[in-house]
């Protein structure tokens, strides 16, 4: 009985796909890396449709776009051409890439100077503020499509990869805040510390670097392990990817505080308020400067229940949690509640 057991766990060793040989892995890189006609005007579409996804705040269009987003291939030829030290293709597809990044941010930069637009909505603000977490997605995207090439039975995967990590909707995002200028207001409900093509520039640089190193490992533990100037090249690229790590912590630390402040706010305010206060949070933006925290937030509540005495008892334990200084500021909207007297029948 044994022995059988044994033998159906390994009668699958045979359907075990092995991995593209080295020359044909080159064949398909080669082609991605090429800045041909095709390549750019696929990618002027790509930039045009999440243009507009980004503006109308559609998140259906945005994934729509990265779907057919060719920016991907010569991305990975760069981190191919590093890892066996192919130096033309290497220099090509960086010349690639840069002139697809360029025509990308231009292209947004039109659509939205052309409509006018000025109104930042929900899925341009959401590549404001890349984090740690974006280059976890970065790396994961990167090792998956790389590995992808070196298995055609898991190429499928490549549509879904290149949803994962977002290349082209950061790039028009920095041509939409590059368009809209300090004219840009947000929608109602949103809020915002800072608005610059900083952020989501630095999105993409992070995406850019992350697939890059993430590829290149994969690459060479499938084909140049043995090869010393190989891990040189890896190491020097996880150097150049430690460079994005200090602004995307300063970020990630301010999304947990942003995080714990929504999370706890109505608690510590219920524990201080007067139990038959009823206050109920409506609106809530944080804003952080450097060592100052900026707290503004509405409350729907019966006049009297909230006093400056409370707010400051509130402000003391938010500070007291994220050990920071906390400006809180709460706007009392007031609410009168009318009861019918009916008696209820039985």
């Amino acid at each position: 009985m044994p022995a059988s057991i044994f033998s159906w766990l390994y009668d699958w060793r045979h359907l075990v796909e092995e991995p593209t040989s080295v020359e044909d892995v080159e064949q398909t890189v080669e082609l991605g890396s090429i800045p041909a006609f095709s390549f750019f005007f696929i990618l002027a579409i790509s930039a045009v449709i999440a243009t507009l996804g980004l503006l109308a705040s559609s998140a259906a269009v945005v994934i729509g776009a990265m779907i057919i987003a060719p920016l991907m291939s010569p991305i990975i030829a760069v981190s191919y051409g590093l890892v066996a030290r192919r130096l033309p293709l290497t220099f090509r597809s960086l010349f690639t890439v840069l002139v697809g990044t360029l025509l990308t941010i231009g292209v947004a930069f039109l659509i939205t100077e052309a409509i006018g637009w000025k109104l930042a909505g929900p899925e341009v603000i959401a590549r404001m503020k890349p984090s740690l977490l974006d280059l976890g997605v970065a790396l994961a995207a990167g090792a998956a499509a790389a590995y992808a090439y070196t298995r055609p039975g898991v190429s499928s995967a490549l549509a879904g990869i290149a949803i994962a990590v977002a290349l082209v909707p950061p790039l028009c995002t920095v041509g939409i805040t590059l368009a809209m200028g300090e004219e840009m207001s947000v929608e109602i409900g949103l809020a915002l510390d800072i608005y610059t093509p900083k952020g989501p520039f630095l999105l993409y640089l992070t995406n850019f670097l992350g697939i890059v190193f993430a590829s290149g490992l994969v690459f060479f533990l499938q084909y140049y392990r043995r090869r010393m100037i190989a891990l040189l090249t890896l190491i020097l690229t996880l150097g150049t990817l430690l460079v994005v790590i200090p602004p995307l912590r300063i970020s990630m630390d301010n999304m947990l505080i942003r995080n714990q402040i929504r999370r706890n706010l109505t608690v510590i305010g219920r524990s201080i308020l007067p139990v038959d206060s009823n206050a109920r949070l409506t609106n809530l933006s944080v804003r952080i400067e450097r060592k100052t925290v900026y707290v503004r937030c509405d409350v729907v509540s019966a006049t009297g229940h909230i006093t400056q005495k409370s707010i400051k008892e509130i402000r003391d334990r938010l500070s007291e949690m994220i050990e920071r200084s906390v400006v809180l500021k709460i706007g009392i909207i007031p609410e009168t509640v009318l009861q019918s007297t009916e008696k209820i029948k039985s």
